[in-house]
């Protein structure tokens, strides 16, 4: 987490069994169950909001860190992030249908008559498919009796995996601050990204600032480098880091100022990150090196890991109604269960995406009506088809979500849901 950077039967499921979508360490923030976009016309109608309560409700969440080094009072109460992400919308199959039942009696008649259709169709293309089978078996036998050769088709063959292209990220090097048991380094910011290696024994907070941008993240003991993409573009930044103490409050360690004039914000979101974390053994990487087989141009690569995911990966309600807050998420765990939250299915589609040299964004934010999600926006020079009802039409960074595309029942209502600009909020980028 069949297909959100973080419906009516299903909001039923998942308000007794899911709390959130995502779940992670992004900027946290827990959001109240929320129900799921509905996707027939009425029920879209039902979950459309203005949005003008984001701003309000993200600062209201905020944490109010002080820069002196007497302890704060920051509580461990973030800025909404991908640990505490509210999916409501898992089972999007079951939603989808109650909801039509409930709201757009037109909308189930008019499935109704185009399921019938469709049905009548295939009832009339098998009873040809039996004539036809009945002839070609007849002809065959008619054929063989005549002759005696046999001939042998060689199965065509199979396309060579696709070749990883992953950009590696270093640390440490020149440009670094050292303090106690932290190191920030900050040398690769052309490149887009930072480090941060902790060897201390408890959790820090990083508060990653630029201009009126403020990210928030979770900085865990024993992990070696972490690396964060500089995701607010070029400009002055300023790091602070925090220590949690033992009453679940921080004290602050240190602030660094340090300016970042990224060389290509197109390609940063190739680098591994702390949220879509990936190498060259990394299983998700050979998987994405195998359904890539053959691929020849973004356009393809993109629509072969999305099919793959969107195929092959489930909803966890457990997890999801058992997430807590400093959430990461793990790409080859994710593909090894073939099952997550949103913010999994966002991680593992940008890490196999990335590992392909396809520039990815894990983005968080609201879905319509209020849904704190996880989706990714995919960047491709070419347009073309990714999925048969999903089209990226231009050159750019374009949405996909995997998590609401896998659990539709109709997937063409909801490649038009994820189509609609208005349905989607971004807040946060990795």
């Amino acid at each position: 987490m069949k297909r959100k950077m973080c419906v009516a039967a299903l909001l039923l499921t998942l308000c007794a069994a899911v709390s959130s979508c995502s779940g992670g360490s992004a900027p946290a923030q827990t959001a109240a169950n929320t129900p799921a976009p509905a996707v027939t016309t009425a029920a879209v109608q039902q979950t459309e909001e203005s949005g003008t309560s984001l701003t309000e409700d993200t600062a209201e969440s905020s944490p109010e860190a002080t820069e002196t080094d007497e302890y704060t009072d920051i509580e461990d109460q973030e800025t909404p992030k991908a640990d505490t992400v509210e999916d409501t919308t898992p089972d999007v199959k079951e939603t989808v249908s109650e909801a039509e039942q409930e709201t757009t009696s037109e909308a189930v008649s008019e499935t109704t008559s185009v399921e019938q259709t469709v049905a009548s169709e295939t009832a009339s293309s098998e009873a040809a498919t039996t004539t036809t089978t009945t002839t070609t078996t007849t002809t065959a036998a008619a054929t063989t009796a005549a002759t005696e050769t046999t001939t042998t088709t060689a199965p065509p063959k199979k396309a060579d995996p696709s070749p990883p292209q992953i950009n590696p990220v270093s640390s440490p090097g020149k440009s670094v601050f050292s303090a106690d048991t932290t190191v920030l380094d900050y040398s690769n910011c052309t490149s887009g990204y930072i480090s941060v290696d902790y060897k201390g024994k408890t959790r820090l907070k990083m508060l990653l600032k630029n201009g009126s941008s403020q990210f928030d993240y979770d900085i865990y003991p024993a992990k070696g480098a972490q690396y964060f993409t500089l995701a607010q573009g070029s400009g002055t930044y300023t790091a602070e880091v925090y220590e949690m103490l033992d009453n679940g409050k921080f004290i602050k360690l240190f602030g660094e100022q340090f300016k970042a004039k990224i060389a290509d914000e197109i390609n940063m979101f190739t680098y591994k990150n702390q949220f879509v974390n990936f190498g060259s053994s990394s299983a998700c990487v050979a998987k994405a090196s195998e359904v890539c087989a053959g691929c020849k141009t973004n356009i393809e690569k993109i629509a072969a890991v999305f099919g793959y995911v969107t195929d092959n990966i489930s909803y966890d309600k457990a997890l999801a109604a058992s997430v807590t807050s400093g959430y990461i998420p793990d790409p080859d765990k994710v593909l090894s269960k073939k099952k997550g939250i949103c913010f999994d299915y966002a991680s593992l589609v940008a890490a196999m995406l990335r590992s392909q040299g396809v520039p990815t964004r894990l983005v968080i934010g609201y879905a319509s009506p209020n849904i704190y999600h996880a989706w990714n926006e995919v960047y491709t020079p070419e347009k073309g088809w990714i999925a048969a009802e999903i089209v990226l039409d231009g050159k750019g960074f374009r949405r996909i979500d995997a998590t609401f595309y896998a659990s539709a029942s109709n997937k063409q209502t909801f490649a038009e849901y994820i189509a609609k600009s208005g349905n989607y909020s971004d807040v946060y980028v990795y």
